[in-house]
């Protein structure tokens, strides 16, 4: 799924979700038969239709809306009364056919807004709660395990546009990362998931995939949450996003790096903090993560900072991070050197 339609579907849903929102107020604060009534729940329809190819799939996984796939991480207050008045039924699930009418929408909508009303199935809306056993198989239409390699495409998409001048594909690193997440619930070997670095120029977006596997992976056999798991791939991503700020003729410079160059090189993570920190549905982790990948539990490593007269310590998160993206770079084939192996008898 390119940039281009992962953020034209978040914008048609967020449109769906603020017409479903305003409708069912609409409708708790009249009646049914109110003149407005009508209105809202055919323009609740014609935008439900516009995204809704053969079908829309909803589940609500703790606090997070994640439809189609797609998570969505707007916290705004539509977003919150829908996730609410779901789990006041008792409902973490609604799967929307294609060929719903607007008289489903209306009884959608009615019976949403009563407290009272149980929410029954209708010939193409059907509701439930989310079988969490079940999302791994669900992932992938061919039933197929999700690997590293098939999210590279899009972390090859998001880096390649990414710019300090454009906005961040923050829903295709959540795609990204919820399949990694679901597909290690079934699958026991973390090395099936690492892809190779087939040429220089691929390593920046193959080493990023690799660095949120790892990370995902060490988080989760510390006995994590799904949510921590969740940042800290998001942060595992994202971890040289201060990279962009620094020149390409020194980034892929295959000789000794001069001490002004690599300098340069460890400013990337101020400016990977810097950058991160103003965006907002990013989680909180990811821009200390950009700031403190480099750092080191003994105190050594880039930045260098003092506080309190204290060496400011690595936070846990960012430790995952900067082991996760050492053991990456190990393994990987450099101009300068060949990888290690890390394959075991």
């Amino acid at each position: 799924m390119t940039q281009e339609v992962i953020e034209e579907t978040a914008d048609g849903i967020e449109k769906f979700i603020t017409s479903l929102m305003v409708a069912t107020s609409n409708c708790s604060l009249y009646t049914k038969e109110h003149e407005s009534f009508d209105e809202l729940a055919k323009r609740t329809h014609v935008n439900l239709v516009k995204i809704l190819l053969e079908k829309l799939d909803i589940m609500i996984l703790d606090n997070e809306l994640i439809i189609n796939k797609i998570p969505i991480r707007d916290s705004g207050i539509h977003n919150k009364n829908f996730i609410n008045r779901l789990k006041r039924k008792g409902v973490s699930r609604i799967n929307i056919d294609r060929g719903v009418s607007i008289p489903e929408i209306r009884q959608m909508i009615i019976e949403l807004a009563h407290s009272g009303k149980e929410l029954k199935n209708l010939p193409h809306i059907q509701f439930g709660s989310v079988d969490v056993n079940m999302l791994a198989s669900e992932q992938n239409d061919d039933r197929d395990a999700y690997s590293a390699s098939k999210g590279l495409d899009t972390v090859k998409d998001i880096i390649q546009s990414a710019s300090p001048f454009k906005k961040l594909n923050v829903l295709g690193i959540e795609e990204v990362v919820l399949n990694f997440i679901t597909t290690f619930k079934r699958e026991a070997s973390i090395l099936k998931f690492l892809s190779p670095v087939k040429t220089f120029d691929e390593y920046t977006y193959t080493h990023a995939t690799n660095v949120a596997v790892l990370s995902v992976f060490q988080a989760q056999s510390l006995g994590l949450s799904d949510e921590i798991l969740h940042e800290i791939g998001v942060a595992g991503l994202l971890h040289d996003a201060g990279k962009m700020f620094i020149s390409k003729e020194i980034l892929d410079k295959k000789g000794k790096l001069t001490q002004e160059e690599f300098a340069e090189i460890q400013n990337h993570t101020l400016h990977g903090a810097r950058y991160l920190i103003k965006i907002e549905s990013l989680p909180r982790i990811a821009p200390v993560v950009a700031f403190e990948h480099h750092m080191k539990y003994d105190g050594s490593g880039y930045p260098r900072l003092l506080l309190n007269s204290n060496q400011q310590k690595q936070q846990i998160y960012s430790q995952i991070v900067a082991i996760s993206d050492f053991f990456d770079a190990l393994r990987s084939n450099r101009p300068y050197r060949k990888g290690m192996d890390t394959t075991t008898s």
